[in-house]
């Protein structure tokens, strides 16, 4: 009798739902992390590239030198963090809560009622960011509320590797950030990370093809002049012929003392670097996805981290395909499939019928995740995440439980865990479309 109350009272014990809770991930254990493993079709191509797909790539990598004036981000879409920051609470690295004075120095430090107020043209000259309001400080919401704190800066919209090109619209009334936009977002860049070009430079650094890096987080240097900046997983540099074997020379742009943009010659191998675009096929692709494995969760590239788009954005850009920076956009950037009206096995069913592996996006508000095909009977994707909601029964208190990287998982991650939310916990019954690259 005493066994069975006892039995009765632990059934009966409210499951405690932490803010934050870490531990063990079943998919994680059990599915290799290694995207070589997915690999069926090898080298063979799992998409063509055409000459018109360069052509519309090389439009859209050097855009922002075409342009005279703002054209990627509306008026609106450059101005959105002024009117939401004011709405609500925000707090700083601190955890302290910002002043409403606090806010609206920031606020009037962009000068938006005279947005655009120049037009010209710039290069990123090191991995920086472009953040929303033009201050390199963190805007969070509270720290309290689940999903949010560290890393959710809201002040931070994309991480803008060395290399890329930029428009130029805008200057803060202290002079220390530039409005910019660059092929795929826009936003505020520290303007210490910015070389203005002009049309001499821009001769002599567009040449006809682009080399993408095939390692991450390589040390790039100038000749002369030492290290300059982090190779990337995405970043696009200029190819320059060269006659040593094994050895790809790329140019990489630095900056004087007046920040004006000087064209520098580096030296990666093969193995490092090479022209775009690269053979659309698994093993190349998986390649690009095994250097960003198991790195850090960095929202809006926080910490020159990458989120789920930024990491879908960086692992296409090396095949000439041209995607959006967000992963709302990036749901629509090829021929879609809506199955949001499907249960969850249907939506299982769906995927594993008409999904390509490598090649189709499966999307949920707010996340994007790459399909990679098929593990003991399951669909599998790879993808950067930061948690899973966790909820009490009654959905009254919510947490997250943290992975906080680049993983290959199942469309049900964490579905052992006992506080996972009921209504939103499942991400396979939260995919609404899947979208196939590559097609119309």
């Amino acid at each position: 009798m005493l066994a069975l109350a006892l039995a009765w009272g632990a059934a009966c014990t409210p499951v405690r739902v932490p803010l934050i809770s870490t531990g063990p991930l079943r998919d994680l254990v059990r599915i290799p992390q290694d995207a070589t493993i997915f690999t069926e079709s090898g080298d063979r191509p799992i998409l063509e590239t055409g000459e018109d797909r360069l052509q519309k790539f090389e439009a859209y990598w050097y855009g922002p030198w075409e342009r005279t004036g703002p054209a990627v981000c509306t008026e609106a879409m450059f101005g959105w963090a002024a009117e939401s920051f004011t709405r609500k609470p925000v707090f700083g690295p601190n955890l302290l809560r910002l002043s409403a004075s606090q806010v609206e120095a920031v606020v009037a430090n962009a000068r938006l009622d005279e947005f655009p107020s120049r037009s010209g043209y710039g290069i990123a000259i090191r991995n920086t960011s472009l953040r929303a309001l033009p201050s390199s400080e963190p805007f969070y919401f509270d720290f309290r509320e689940a999903g949010e704190g560290y890393p959710f800066d809201y002040n931070q919209n994309s991480a803008v590797w060395a290399g890329t090109p930029l428009l130029l619209t805008h200057v803060s009334e202290d002079g220390r950030f530039v409005g910019a936009e660059s092929p795929y977002t826009c936003g505020w860049i520290d303007a210490r990370d910015v070389g203005t070009v002009d049309e001499e430079f821009m001769a002599a650094y567009r040449h006809p093809r682009l080399a993408a890096l095939r390692r991450d987080r390589i040390p790039i240097s100038g000749d002369p002049g030492g290290f300059l900046f982090e190779g990337r997983v995405g970043m696009l540099l200029p190819m320059v012929d060269g006659a040593e074997t094994g050895v790809v020379r790329l140019l990489a742009p630095v900056a004087d003392e007046s920040r004006r943009a000087a064209v520098s010659q580096v030296r990666l191998t093969e193995d490092d670097a090479a022209p775009i675009p690269f053979p659309f096929s698994q093993n190349r692709l998986a390649e690009l996805i095994n250097q960003i494995m198991g790195q850090p969760y960095g929202w809006g590239g926080l910490g020159g981290h990458r989120d789920c788009s930024s990491t879908v954005l960086d692992i296409f850009l090396p095949f000439g395909l041209t995607l959006p920076r967000n992963s709302r956009n990036q749901a629509s950037a090829g021929k879609v499939v809506d199955i949001s009206e499907l249960s969850t096995d249907e939506k299982r069913k769906r995927i594993l019928e008409a999904a390509v592996p490598f090649r189709t996006l499966l999307n949920i508000r707010g996340h994007v995740m790459l399909y990679l095909g098929v593990f003991r009977g399951s669909p599998v994707a790879f993808h950067t995440i930061w948690g899973l909601r966790t909820a009490a029964k009654d959905e009254s208190i919510s947490g997250r439980f943290l992975i906080a990287k680049s993983v290959i998982t199942g469309l049900s991650p964490g579905i052992e865990i006992r506080t996972l939310s009921r209504s939103r916990g499942d991400l396979l019954d939260r995919i609404d479309s899947f979208t196939l690259l590559g097609e119309e």
